[in-house]
């Protein structure tokens, strides 16, 4: 085992406490990670590269996080989650276990497929494809086993069904499911979502979230309920 394994393993182990995070950046070239106080690592979790942990995010056990990696205040990442390249999680977002976020791909038009064939056999370098950063908004939820790919955003308030490979946009407060994931129908009206996207609430402090309980506490069911948000509002 080399001393680099041993260190990152032993990170993992601890669960990146605070006082690491600068010896991770000092000991690793390609390390830079911007961890908020209130963040919590569990044990078993393993950070490469440049990652941005915000305030009250959530990282549960076996999670890797490997690239450009960005999670949203508040968001949750349930256990074995793994979230490699260029990704961006908004706020408020529950991902359920076991999702993958797939931004890097393997180069298929070279006789051969395997990275590590180039580089310990042939000496070479075999860089993977992407079609683009994975970008998701804020309030989504995405459910156990789903796969994210390559230059896909997910809409503010969108909701992706358990299993489903999202290999396209989804819209906001869209639901989808399946393989390739298709909408099977939307969270709201049409009324509803447009005014949810003007408030914006997940920019809210947290102080105006607990005065206005109520709203969060309302089910919008119909078209008349947009005219109620607005009186809660006042």
């Amino acid at each position: 085992m080399t001393l680099e394994t041993l260190v990152e393993r032993t990170l993992s182990v601890l669960g990146y406490p605070s006082v690491t995070h600068g010896l991770a950046d000092w000991y690793f070239d390609s390390t830079d990670l911007e961890i908020a106080p209130s963040a919590r690592i569990a044990m078993g979790c393993l950070l490469r590269g440049a990652v941005n942990l915000r305030p009250h995010t959530r990282v549960s056990r076996g999670c890797i996080l490997a690239g450009d990696v960005t999670i949203g205040k508040r968001t949750n990442l349930e256990p074995n989650c793994d979230l490699i390249g260029e990704v961006e999680l908004g706020r408020y977002c529950a991902i359920a276990r076991e999702t993958t976020f797939q931004q890097t791909n393997h180069e298929t038009r070279r006789p051969s497929q395997q990275i590590r064939f180039y580089d310990e056999v042939l000496d070479s370098d075999l860089p993977p494809t992407t079609k683009g950063a994975i970008t998701v908004g804020n309030d989504v939820w995405i459910g156990t086993r789903a796969t994210i790919l390559s230059g896909v955003t997910i809409g503010d308030g969108a909701i992706i069904g358990a299993g489903a490979v999202v290999s396209s946009d989804v819209e906001p407060y869209a639901v989808v499911a399946g393989v390739p994931a298709e909408r099977i129908k939307w969270r709201f009206p049409r009324a509803v979502r447009e005014k949810l996207l003007e408030l914006e609430w997940w920019n809210w402090d947290e102080e105006t979230m607990r005065d206005r309980r109520a709203f969060f506490e309302h089910d919008l069911r119909t078209v008349d309920d947009v005219a109620e948000i607005a009186t809660l509002l006042e």
